[in-house]
Order: structure tokens, then C-alpha cells, then sequence
């Protein structure tokens, strides 16, 4: 073999070489360069969306979901995250989802307990001396005598807003002209749930379009404004108890900035 071809041939290993030696690194490099991209760009969570049933998830829980957004589908712990939200008691069960690009889908069960309210529907509005007298009078014992010359139905109040017909008694009634909307309904519930676990154990509470009645037992009706803060009246209803020392009075009302008692 002449010297020219052995010279050729050298030289030709030596450029095989020295491309596989940069094929190699290049391909290295632009196959985690490719991941690094699509992870970002698909992988981190940049949205996210909760549903209970057919309403959107409560406040605090989105709180929690949208402290994730930034972080990777991967590296999400689902199983801490479920713990979490469910610590809040505002859900029974969260199951996750992802949708590329970068959105968390959650789906939220609302928590099992409920309320059975009965309703009585009527267009004619029950009357109430109290509210036009100066004389005191017992709002519950009207309305009492209002639910039983009517015809109702019980239902089931969720914590959704929804009610759903069951058979059953109840001691909380409904009275409208038409079934409230979601946001008053949800609304009851919350009520309803406050004063479960409040000091205050009512025999009957009556829901009416822009007020709430609730009767205690060898105790002063109390009403207030629906739109009140049920938290608030607890904790005031407390302070009057303490302040009370004479002969206690037939109704408390609250839907003033200062309570009247009567």
C-alpha cells in the first residue's frame, strides 16, 4: 500500500472519530435539552380548576390548590395534597387529573352532612304582629300556626345549595314563594351548620325571604337578618346573656346595629 493510501486512510479514522465525538455530546445535549422544554412547557402546573358537583370548589380549598401552580405534575405529592384539602372538612373526596399543557383538573365531593328543611311555598306571606306592633308577641307561635295550615315537602339541604326530596320531619322550615336560589340556599346551610355547633340549641328555626327565626325553649325568640354573619350573632348572643339580669324577654332581635329586646 502506497504511503498516500495509508495517509488517506488515517486521516479518515481520525475524522470518524472526532464526529462521533461531537455527534455523541450534541445528541446527548439536545435530547435532555427537549425534556427540559417539554416539561416546562407542559409539565408545570400553570392552571388550575376545582369543581364540587356542578358549583365551584369552596375559597379555602382553591387556596391550597393554586399554592402548587409553578411546581411539576411529577414531583406532585396527590396523596398529602388530598390530606390537606380534606383536613378543611369543606370535602368528603378530591381526585386529580392533568391536562397537558400544564392544567390540574380537581374534582371535589362535597362532605355527607346535610340538613332537612321543610318547605312550605306559599304566595301568601305568613303574618308576624310583632314586626307592625309595639306590643311583644312570639313570631314563632305565628309562624307555627302558618307551616301546619300548609302543605310541605321535605328536603334535603346540601352543602351545593341544592335540595333533594326525601321523606323525613324536620324542624327547619322553609318559607317562600318560590324555591330560593343557590346562593340563599348555601347560604342556610351555612347557618344551619353554625348553629349546630354554637351553644345555642334552637327547637325550630324558620327561614323566611330576608330573615331567620329561631325558637328556643324556655328562651326569647331570636331573629335576625339573613344576610348576618352567623358568627357574629352567636358571639352577641352570648355577650346578652351575660348583660341580662332582669326578667328575660320574649324576642331578641338583631337585624338592628343595636340589638332590641322586647
Amino acid at each position: 500500500m502506497l504511503s498516500t493510501d495509508i495517509l488517506k486512510a488515517r486521516t479518515k479514522r481520525r475524522l470518524n472519530v472526532s464526529l462521533k465525538a461531537i455527534i455523541a455530546p450534541l445528541v446527548t445535549l439536545i435530547f435532555f435539552s427537549a425534556i427540559i422544554f417539554f416539561h416546562q412547557r407542559f409539565l408545570v402546573i400553570k392552571e388550575v380548576v376545582c369543581q364540587m358537583e356542578t358549583s365551584p370548589c369552596p375559597e379555602a380549598v382553591q387556596s391550597s390548590l393554586f399554592r402548587i401552580k409553578g411546581t411539576s405534575f411529577l414531583s406532585l405529592n396527590q396523596k398529602e395534597l388530598q390530606k390537606e384539602i380534606q383536613g378543611t372538612g369543606l370535602v368528603d373526596r378530591i381526585d386529580f387529573s392533568f391536562k397537558l399543557p400544564g392544567k390540574l383538573i380537581s374534582q371535589a365531593q362535597p362532605p355527607t352532612i346535610s340538613f332537612l328543611v321543610k318547605t312550605a311555598f306559599s304566595r301568601v306571606s305568613p303574618t308576624l304582629n310583632f314586626l307592625i306592633s309595639s306590643d311583644s308577641a312570639a313570631p314563632s307561635v305565628e309562624l307555627d300556626n302558618f307551616v301546619a295550615s300548609m302543605e310541605g315537602k321535605t328536603f334535603q339541604l346540601l352543602s351545593t345549595g341544592t335540595l333533594n326530596q326525601t321523606d323525613a320531619d324536620s324542624n327547619y322550615f322553609l318559607i317562600a314563594q318560590t324555591i330560593p336560589t343557590k346562593d340563599y340556599l348555601t347560604k342556610a346551610f351555612v347557618w344551619l351548620r353554625s348553629l349546630t355547633v354554637s351553644s345555642m340549641k334552637p327547637d325550630k328555626i324558620y327561614f323566611l325571604s330576608d330573615m331567620i327565626i329561631l325558637k328556643q325553649n324556655g328562651e326569647p325568640d331570636l331573629v335576625t337578618n339573613f344576610s348576618a354573619d352567623p358568627g357574629e350573632i352567636t358571639l352577641a348572643l352570648q355577650r346578652l346573656n351575660q348583660v341580662i339580669t332582669i326578667k328575660k324577654p320574649i324576642i331578641i332581635d338583631f337585624r338592628y346595629n343595636h340589638p332590641i329586646l322586647k
